[in-house]
């Protein structure tokens, strides 16, 4: 029992209540069925007043989805750009090794065509080592007493005398380069027949002419080539061009200074030069 406004009434049962709650909702569903574009139109607006914090909802997931996306896509960027730096590296590498053998073989024909010298035999022999400082100017090859290599025999290359052999071992031999202090080159001026000396200077790029007097007819640009005496080199190569003339007058000769037309210092490959007659001597060489 229960009271209100001075009225006394008694709770409904659950049953009744349940009849009173079965009523409404068929009203309503009837209601719905006869006024549906309302009830439409009502839910739509709901639905679209509650689209926004549906998205805010929904925006932090978003965001995580996005930064892990484009982590991965950076990630993948990041490799893809250390292995096209790697390629361009490796391609740089094949780039430079081309063009290395390139200039290697544009000397071995050099070498092979300025090996047609009359009287001579040419063998081609690969540079093993290289050993310069201020008294020695040296270099060792590949061939030896096994190969006829002796000492006193001329080197060479495409563009002029490189030096001579010094020292032979059984599969190697040493070379006495024409810079090196102790070497002496007979030469003759290709201009005016003028004859001199070429020695070495201990420097890789340099070689002095000495005892030409004041009066000498030398000038700087003129070409030097051997005169054949001594019997070591062939006659005509090219050995030195003059770079610089110096005249003291409280001196009797020039200093003078040239640089060897041989490339000393480039390529891996010489020629060694057999005299026809020592050749038939020595029996068939290989090269």
């Amino acid at each position: 029992m229960g009271t209100f406004l001075g009225w006394s009434f008694k709770r409904p049962s659950n049953l009744a209540k349940l009849i009173v709650f079965a009523c409404a909702s068929v009203i309503l569903m009837v209601a719905d069925a006869h006024h549906n574009r309302d009830a439409r139109l009502v839910r739509g607006t709901l639905l679209r007043a509650d689209h926004p914090l549906q998205e805010l909802a929904a925006l932090p997931l978003a965001l995580v989805h996005d930064a892990s996306r484009d982590l991965r896509l950076n990630g993948r960027l990041r490799q893809e750009n250390a292995r096209l730096r790697a390629r361009e590296r490796r391609l740089e590498i094949k780039v430079s090794r081309l063009a290395t053998l390139r200039l290697e073989v544009a000397h071995l024909r050099a070498l092979l065509h300025g090996s047609a010298i009359p009287g001579y035999r040419a063998g081609l022999a690969r540079i093993l080592d290289v050993g310069s400082g201020p008294f020695k100017q040296r270099l060792t090859l590949n061939e030896g007493k096994n190969d006829h290599v002796f000492i006193g025999q001329a080197v060479i290359d495409a563009h002029g005398i490189v030096g001579q052999v010094v020292s032979v071992n059984r599969d190697t031999s040493r070379v006495m380069l024409i810079t090196d202090p102790d070497s002496g080159v007979p030469v003759i001026s290709e201009r005016n027949g003028l004859r001199a000396i070429v020695f070495g200077t201990g420097s890789p790029d340099g070689v002095k002419i000495p005892y030409l007097t004041v009066t000498a007819d030398i000038r700087p640009g003129d070409i030097f080539v051997s005169s054949g005496l001594g019997g070591i080199y062939p006659p005509g190569y090219p050995v030195a061009r003059v770079t610089k003339i110096t005249s003291n007058p409280n001196l009797a000769f020039l200093k003078i200074r040239a640089v060897p037309l041989a490339h000393l210092s480039y390529h891996t490959h010489v020629l060694l030069l057999w005299p026809r007659a020592h050749a038939r001597t020595q029996g068939t060489h290989h090269g």
